[in-house]
């Protein structure tokens, strides 16, 4: 093993522990973090400098599935496909009787660094979703879409989620390429009706062909220059064939005929069309000139996309941090979000938040109008067709908040997507983006809650010095070996780091809740809580696709499934942030015995209402699945009721809870979740 390989690894090592790695951190960093946070109100108006800065390619399962804490490998309400094996289970591209699981890309034994891009166009990333079934990706973006990194292939990633807080359910907004999401990120929208050039679904880069029409609706940065708030996008270069230097295309503003067209010196060509650099966002910075509202374009070489490296990439952050430090009294007052536009072919285990796309696939209490491809460009025909597809949202993907008001290494678990950076500079700035639609709005936040305006922890935060991470890769990329997919899958889920990680308090507050009747099963859904939420409503062992119902804050919506005489019903709930409930049994054509509704209260108790729907006495059984509770039993008299409350404080407000009625084997309803308390809590303890 040479040297750079041992220094490699030592860093890994010693980005597990901040008393190890804060020698690692340069100097300069180390000051500028000693610094505490700007809390002039407690309030998010304490954040004077937004900093953008949108990475290449990665899923989160890809990156952080091992990462403790977190809804990774480690997630225990993994959907099923239809065949009854696990999402990790996903058939094969050349032998889909076969299976594929997902495999580390082992940078210590093979050029994982350098392991190339997959496919993630809009048809194929569409058909790897599969409508919510999540079961044809090997098929669409070959075996390789399973691999996977740990903490001892990315140190400076971890040590970042470690030091900071990660948001694992954030998510890119629309299932296909850079260009899309990164004008979701810039517009808040693809032109859904054909207006101004859109919709735009793939890569459209008048740089590379002119003679593609340029696209023409309003951005955000119009929005912010019209309200006199001062932004700018920095980039090494304008130009994309220099890997070192140029943007790669990522300055989708390019696409844009305003840009286009904006005369040498105007304000808008100055800002979002001429090279500035991180030199000079390090000089604006010491001079205490940065903008309100900055984007940070890559350069291919450090944009880690496939084709370049996980470790240029943390070496380019690392630079960025040190600019942005460079004055600790506008680091202070500066909040950098950190993410990726797509997740290219790689694989990500939890189905993103849709939409309903008609009555036939769910319903929804929020308007989905711009949420559904249902007009095509003819200047894209034949590429596309009036699919009736749903535009977002589209894979998780890595988000990192680096800030002095998000240091402590939290995870954020609320749903967010590129749209939540305009939201979160609205909240702030107050210029609104009218290209957001109200689906959108209420099912992604606005990045808010993955910070601590009134407490930020006044704790230095400790990262590795990146120093040699380039010359480590380019020696690992020109030797190793090129990574290849195990010939065979193991049985399991690889596991997990060990252990939790404090979590911010979330906005939701929803139930649901099932009934059996005669005609079949009644679902409830309630959201008396202040955030929309979706949810999937999966049928076990079957091909048909998951119901998508989206709830906005205060509403509810009523749903009954048709259920066969003396058949078997087996109906599983997800939501966000491990939300989960199961409902099995069996139509015998009379009312189920037990009725059961799960409820809380404010200091975070379930309450399980449960009521005897028969004529004779009924003994319930409450069963605890992961947290060491003890069973409750309760006996119920004739059309009788009783409210069973639980406190959850030994299980940080976590909760799984199985309830069965004597004498009828076949009834089940499963309800598992988190209650939210509004303060800070811990991830699930029974996932680490």
């Amino acid at each position: 093993m040479g040297t750079n390989r041992r220094r490699f690894l030592s860093l890994a090592a010693a980005s597990t522990g901040a008393v190890a790695a804060g020698t690692l951190l340069p100097s300069s960093i180390l000051r500028a973090l000693a610094i505490p946070a700007s809390s002039r109100t407690g309030t998010i108006a304490d954040v004077e400098h937004v900093v953008i800065f949108m990475q290449e390619n990665r899923s989160f399962d890809h990156y952080y599935g091992q990462l403790r804490g977190v809804r990774g490998h480690g997630d225990r309400f993994a959907i099923d496909l239809p065949s009854g094996a696990s999402v990790w289970h996903q058939p094969r591209k050349e032998d889909p009787t076969a299976f594929v699981t997902p495999f580390r890309l082992d940078t210590t034994a093979t050029s994982a660094q350098c392991v190339g891009d997959l496919d993630h166009s809009w048809v194929k990333t569409q058909k790897a979703l599969n409508g919510g079934k999540h079961d044809q990706w090997p098929a669409n973006k070959t075996d390789m879409t399973m691999g996977y990194h740990t903490r001892e292939d990315l140190p400076f990633h971890y040590a970042l989620a470690d030091a900071f807080t990660v948001c694992d359910n954030y998510y890119c907004s629309i299932p296909s390429q850079t260009h899309p999401n990164r004008t979701y990120l810039m517009t808040g929208m693809i032109d859904p009706t054909g207006a101004g050039g859109g919709p735009l679904l793939d890569n459209h880069d008048t740089v590379v062909n002119p003679l593609l029409p340029a696209l023409s609706w309003t951005t955000f940065p119009e929005r912010l220059e019209a309200a006199g708030i001062a932004w700018q996008i920095y980039q090494q270069g304008t130009g994309i064939d220099d890997e070192m230097n140029g943007n790669f295309g990522t300055n989708v503003l390019a696409n844009f005929k305003q840009f286009i067209d904006a005369p040498k010196g105007s304000s808008l060509h100055r800002r979002g069309m001429s090279a500035r650099t991180l030199d000079d966002l390090a000089k604006d910075v010491r001079e205490n000139r940065l903008p309100q509202v900055s984007w940070l374009l890559p350069p291919a070489k450090f944009s880690e996309h496939p084709r370049y490296t996980p470790a240029y990439g943390a070496d380019y952050t690392a630079r960025i941090l040190d600019a942005l430090t460079a004055n600790p009294e506008v680091w202070s007052k500066t909040a950098l979000f950190i993410m990726y536009d797509e997740n290219d072919g790689f694989f990500d285990h939890v189905v993103p938040p849709q939409p309903p796309t008609s009555s036939r696939n769910g319903r929804s209490t929020v308007s989905t109008d711009g949420e559904i491809h249902n007009h095509v460009d003819p200047k894209h025909s034949p590429l596309y067709v009036d699919d009736e597809l749903a535009y977002g949202l589209g894979s998780r993907v890595p988000m990192t908040v680096v800030s002095p008001w998000s240091k402590g290494g939290f995870v954020c678990s609320q749903v967010f997507d590129h749209t939540s950076l305009i939201r979160f500079v609205e909240t702030r700035f107050g210029v609104h983006e009218p290209n957001l639609t109200a689906w959108r709005r209420e099912i992604c936040g606005d990045l808010s809650s993955a910070f601590d305006f009134a407490r930020p922890d006044p704790k230095v935060p400790s990262l590795p010095n990146t120093a040699d991470y380039r010359a480590m890769v380019d020696d690992q990329c020109a030797k190793l070996a090129p990574p290849s997919v195990p010939a065979t899958s193991v049985a399991g889920v690889p596991a997990p780091e060990r252990g939790t990680r404090p979590a911010r308090p979330l906005p939701y507050r929803h139930f649901v809740d099932a009934v059996l009747e005669p005609a079949g099963l009644t679902i409830a859904f309630q959201n008396p809580g202040k955030a929309g939420a979706s949810f999937y409503v999966y049928q076990a062992k079957t091909e048909f696709a998951p119901r998508r119902y989206s709830v906005g804050a205060g509403g509810t919506i009523t749903e009954t499934w048709a259920i066969a005489p003396n058949a078997a019903y087996d109906l599983r709930v997800y939501g966000p942030n491990g939300f989960h409930r199961a409902f099995k049994g069996v139509n015998t054509q009379a009312a189920a015995p037990l009725e059961v509704r799960m409820s809380s209260d404010a200091s975070g108790r379930a309450i399980f209402s449960l009521l005897n729907r028969t004529d004779a006495k009924l003994t319930v059984r409450l069963r605890d699945n992961a947290y060491g509770a003890p069973d409750v039993v309760q006996v119920l008299p004739a059309a009788g009721s009783v409210a069973y409350v639980a406190g959850l404080q030994k299980s940080a407000h976590w909760y799984d809870v199985t309830v069965t009625a004597d004498g009828n084997e076949t009834f089940a309803q499963r309800f598992a979740g988190h209650i939210e308390t509004g303060t800070a809590s811990t991830s699930d303890p029974a996932a680490g």
